[in-house]
């Protein structure tokens, strides 16, 4: 495995295959994507956000085996320094990931293109598509574009790429040819507010959300609206009219946050109400960008 940044890495087999560390598979998903989609979640990402509602694919495990005793399955096994994960033995308890030290997970699969697809394929019939998401799916891009040319060589499926946009664009164009929309996750349009909630700041996803647009891969750009950080209609404004001046039909969602699933202090934050999720989308569409809308 070689290390490429931040949790960040490419992986090859022996025979020099390009495999992914593949945290979970779900099979059916209505809101990730346009139709009924199977979502990859891959382990990694290069972001920290406070309010991360999958904090344990933030961190590759680091094999540091404290999980292994643990575990009432003995589904985890160090073998030569590395934590290795028996599926079938396992009950999902999640022991392991409440009580790891680094934030991280051992319940990862290293699966090869053609493995991930052959999990796929037989509900392939039942889908309109494959999004890959995580974690930062783009932290794995050699995998994701392997695996997408699987998907297209075997089946007429869409494909779509869920991400946090803190992309090179030169990643960005490795992924184009067999990819066919981008969802963009942006965390805040003030770039102090992106700094507090993701430990880094925001000048790459704009310039992702730029870069798809011109090159019509835009899906769609969602935010989540974590109170305190980015729920005034001032920033729903600002960010707004800076979608408009790339493209007045670009579709704009905002996410509510909600504590289930964060970790630390945001397990007490509250979910923004309707009044203030309601308030951004009118302060968005005032600016005349076409598509507006927010989850329940």
């Amino acid at each position: 495995m070689e290390a490429v940044g931040q949790n960040k890495m490419r992986t090859t087999s022996d025979d020099g295959i390009e495999v992914g560390l593949v945290n979970k598979v779900l099979s059916q998903s209505f809101v990730d994507g346009p139709g009924n989609r199977a979502v990859v979640f891959l382990q990694g990402c290069n972001f920290n956000c406070l309010y991360c509602h999958n904090p344990y694919m933030i961190n590759l495990c680091n094999h540091c085996g404290e999980c292994v005793a643990q575990c009432p399955q003995n589904a985890l096994t160090l073998k030569s320094g590395c934590v290795t994960w028996n599926s079938d033995a396992c009950v999902e308890c999640d022991r392991c990931i409440e009580i790891c030290p680094h934030n991280s997970s051992p319940q990862v699969r290293t699966m090869s293109p053609k493995d991930l697809w052959e999990d796929i394929e037989p509900i392939a019939t039942f889908l309109s598509g494959v999004t890959m998401s995580g974690g930062e799916a783009c932290q794995q891009t050699p995998f994701v574009r392997e695996f997408f040319s699987e998907v297209r060589d075997k089946s007429n499926l869409n494909t779509l790429i869920q991400t946090n946009g803190d992309l090179l664009l030169e990643e960005i164009e490795m992924l184009l040819p067999v990819t066919d929309w981008f969802m963009v996750d942006l965390k805040a349009f003030n770039s102090t507010a992106h700094q507090q909630l993701t430990g880094r700041t925001n000048h790459r996803v704009l310039e992702t959300i730029r870069f798809l647009a011109r090159h019509k891969k835009l899906f769609q750009v969602r935010q989540v609206i974590v109170p305190g950080f980015n729920n005034s209609e001032s920033q729903a404004t600002e960010m707004a009219e800076h979608l408009m001046a790339i493209d007045p039909n670009i579709t704009l969602t905002f996410l509510r946050f909600r504590p289930h699933g964060a970790r630390g202090e945001a397990k007490t934050w509250k979910a923004p109400s309707d009044e203030i999720m309601d308030r951004l989308v009118e302060a968005a569409k005032k600016t005349g960008l076409q598509h507006v809308n927010r989850s329940i």
